[in-house]
């Protein structure tokens, strides 16, 4: 071919290639546990199965989303990611995904989780991959109290993302105006789309829901509060159970129930037992049963002091159920105050305790707020439109390369 010598050698190549191959894409994160960022990927996955081909990379995954994965024939391929720096092991990693990206030469790398982030990105940059996308599920320069942590955290944002992407996806558009209003990506480069949720996840029994409030020890007039979260400090769980004595003095039937694990659980069973509280105050650790104990629950409570968009309360708006929520990151782009829950300040355990009051009450009025939200759910945060806005960001900028899409 008279133009092989004139041309880099990924774009003869991609000239070459017949016009209907599927473009490949590599979905790169750190962990595939049991949260928020893995239940992303998951929906994301399945409805782009059928358009792409596919490949996850990651360090660790659990067996159920192994399985569903393997069901829609979607290649898991593990490396050795590390939450915390571990140099051997994040050169070992970066050589791994480097020589993975050059073999099945993926048309588009998409990251989640900061380590992904760093390594995965780098790894395409190197190995030439045409389009590198990452999803900001939160960032630590806006998440983080310490000013000189946030400092850093945006050099290193700043650094990262404009030496290896070609667009950052936000899932709320508060934080994309953050990041533009601190001109740390260009703006046309910087997406928002809204996670999306797949409604019909959150089918439960009335059955499984009445032995889950046995279970727990909830009667049929008590009032069981749920939130779905892990235990790390930026969830405000220790606002909910500061909370907890004030509530009980004006709603006495009250139980929490938390669903998640991490490493404040000694502390936060320890402040439930000097408060008081502790028999009103379950931690429940990691559960696969989330779609029964939301059907069990009367409200869904979640205190963050810094969020993206929460799956959890995309979850249980899903699920019919009214919301407490603090008004930060794009929460308030999800829960319409006084609409289909309450906002509150984060840090308040007073604002707290009066907002799910009012529902602990109101059983009418939790219903139709409740209602209100799995509306807002159908109609607003569906995964099909998810789907189509990322792959359409896709596609935009491999024709900003110059590359088919």
């Amino acid at each position: 071919m008279i133009f092989s010598s004139r041309l880099p050698r990924d774009v003869v190549a991609a000239m070459a290639e017949p016009e209907s191959r599927r473009l490949r894409l590599a979905q790169v994160v750190t962990r595939m546990d049991i949260g928020g960022v893995p239940d992303h990927i998951m929906t994301l996955i399945a409805e782009l199965h059928r358009d792409f081909d596919i490949t996850l990379v990651c360090g660790e995954i659990d067996d159920v989303h192994q399985a569903a994965l393997a069901q829609i024939g979607v290649p898991v391929e593990t490396v050795p990611f590390r939450r915390l720096l571990s140099p051997l092991v994040d050169i070992r990693t970066f050589l791994a995904l480097f020589k993975l990206c050059k073999a099945r030469q993926f048309d588009i790398v998409h990251t989640h989780m900061s380590k992904a982030a760093l390594i995965g990105s780098l790894a395409a940059a190197f190995a030439r991959i045409p389009v590198v996308v990452n999803t900001a599920h939160n960032l630590g320069f806006i998440a983080l109290p310490n000013r000189a942590l946030r400092l850093l955290f945006w050099i290193y944002d700043f650094c990262l993302f404009r030496a290896t992407m070609d667009a950052v996806i936000t899932v709320s558009t508060k934080v994309r105006d953050r990041i533009v209003e601190t001109r740390l990506f260009a703006p046309a480069r910087v997406f928002a789309v809204h996670n999306g949720m797949a409604l019909e996840k959150m089918s439960a029994s009335a059955a499984d829901a009445q032995d889950l409030r046995r279970a727990f020890g909830v009667g049929p007039d008590d009032v069981l509060i749920v939130s779905v979260a892990r235990l790390v400090w930026f969830k405000g769980l220790s606002t909910l159970v500061s909370a907890l004595p004030m509530l009980l003095a004006k709603a006495p039937t009250v139980h929490v129930v938390v669903a998640g694990e991490g490493q404040l659980r000694q502390e936060l069973i320890k402040q439930a037992e000097v408060l008081g509280v502790g028999s009103r105050f379950t931690l429940a650790g990691e559960r696969r049963d989330i779609p029964a104990l939301l059907a069990a629950a009367d409200i869904f409570v979640l205190p963050s002091v810094s969020e993206g968009l929460p799956i959890s309360i995309m979850e249980a708006m899903a699920a019919g159920k009214s919301v407490v929520a603090t008004n930060v990151g794009g929460v308030s782009e999800l829960v319409e105050d006084k609409e289909t829950g309450f906002l509150v300040v984060p840090r308040d355990p007073q604002a707290l305790a009066d907002a799910i009051a009012i529902l602990a009450l109101d059983p009418p009025l939790r219903t139709a707020m409740g209602a209100r939200g799995r509306k807002r759910i159908e109609t607003e945060f569906a995964a099909p439109n998810m789907a189509k806005r990322t792959a359409a960001i896709y596609r935009e900028c491999l024709t900003k390369k110059g590359r088919r899409s």
